[in-house]
């Protein structure tokens, strides 16, 4: 059966119930929520125009007139519906600064750690070379980028290989993808860090040689740079480079790896002490031209132009190694910022000029700028001097306090 209706009138008599009343004070505090409505007139004595616009709300329960005469009588008030973050955008709100442009990789990443410094910023661009006609070739350059297998035990990697020969693009590639991965299961045992290092850069090239990636004349350099804490484990593999800049009275550069390079002293006396050659190309008048180079001992090969290399199956019979050349480095108070690079970039930059290029960034905290700018001007002392252009790859590590 249906209640029968009953009087408002009776209600109020029964309930001792107070009438509603939307008069003045609600109308007020709509207008000092609620300005700028243009629906409310200020200068016709706080009257309201017929078309009132308010902000959208959540639909509330439907209440009878008891029902809600009772409800404010009793000092209750409906709730509206709190807002929720779904989960991709409380994702989003945590989710690290990242942006690949045109080869570019901008990263930042906090790091709360005992040392002086309790982040760093880093940024990388790399950029293909191209032939003498201008005709593009493969970037055969890949950069490791603090990779997060290694990141997870407490140390940052950073590093660049650069591919040479046939398949010098896949070869780095594989370094890339291997020497990161040995690295975070070795780095775990918990000994000494250059024994691991040594036995990861062994590894990866085993595995080289034993792949399926003809690397008989294709190979790559690596310089690679662990971090951990206020330790800076230096591990380079041929021509490519790094280097710390400081300021200490003034700019100061110091080197984190040496190029072994085949006129080096130290490097050519290992080449010849293995039966293998050190020695110029000729052009047809029989005069050397271009860099020195490594050959075995009767022919024509392979003919790189650095002594240390992974890969490089033939360099190997005339002495070429891939052995690292290890070094322990403190950072100190007065170091700002380092620098990874192929030797695209040190191929016609001093270190001092690569520094001077990225000190006006340093406080701006554009790590990014910086890159793209080194990249440009590297690009630019190629033009001047040479018609083709090696690949190009850099990245630039500030040391925030």
């Amino acid at each position: 059966m249906h209640q029968q209706s009953v009087p408002i009138s009776r209600l109020q008599k029964e309930y001792r119930l107070k009438p509603l009343e939307f008069l003045s004070p609600q109308k007020e505090r709509i207008v000092s929520r609620y300005p700028e409505s243009t629906d409310y007139n200020s200068n016709n004595n706080g009257k309201y125009q017929t078309n009132l616009s308010l902000p959208t709300l959540p639909p509330l329960k439907k209440m009878s007139k008891i029902e809600q005469t009772v409800s404010i009588y009793k000092g209750k008030a409906a709730r509206l519906p709190s807002i929720q973050f779904t989960g991709s955008q409380q994702q989003l709100q945590r989710k690290k600064q990242i942006s690949e442009i045109d080869g570019m990789r901008k990263s930042i990443t906090p790091e709360k750690r005992m040392g002086m410094r309790n982040s760093i910023i880093f940024a990388m661009k790399t950029k293909a070379g191209c032939q003498p006609n201008k005709a593009t070739k493969i970037n055969q350059d890949a950069a490791i980028v603090c990779p997060k297998n290694v990141e997870s035990i407490g140390f940052k990697l950073f590093g660049v290989c650069d591919g040479h020969g046939l398949n010098g693009h896949i070869v780095s590639n594989q370094i890339k993808q291997q020497l990161p991965k040995h690295l975070s299961r070795l780095l775990k045992d918990g000994e000494n860090i250059e024994n691991q290092i040594q036995k990861a850069f062994t590894i990866t090239n085993r595995e080289l040689w034993n792949s399926e990636i003809d690397t008989n004349l294709s190979g790559s350099t690596t310089i690679s740079l662990l971090i951990n804490k206020d330790h800076i484990y230096s591990a380079n593999v041929g021509d490519s480079r790094a280097i710390m800049c400081r300021f200490d009275n003034g700019w100061k550069v110091v080197p984190l790896s040496r190029d072994h390079k085949p006129d080096d002293p130290e490097e050519k006396q290992k080449i010849l002490e293995a039966g293998g050659r050190v020695e110029q190309q000729k052009d047809l008048q029989g005069n050397p031209i271009g860099p020195f180079r490594v050959w075995l001992s009767y022919i024509q090969a392979p003919g790189l132009a650095m002594t240390r290399s992974l890969g490089d199956k033939v360099g190997a019979q005339a002495g070429v190694t891939a052995e690292p050349e290890i070094k322990q480095y403190t950072i100190t108070e007065q170091d700002h910022f380092i620098v990874v690079a192929s030797d695209g970039v040190w191929e016609y930059l001093s270190n001092e000029e690569v520094m001077n290029i990225v000190v006006p960034y340093l406080e701006k905290d554009n790590p990014d700028q910086a890159a793209d700018n080194l990249i440009i001007e590297a690009t630019q002392a190629w033009r001047r001097n040479s018609l083709a252009r090696d690949d190009i790859t850099c990245i630039v590590i500030f040391l925030q306090k």
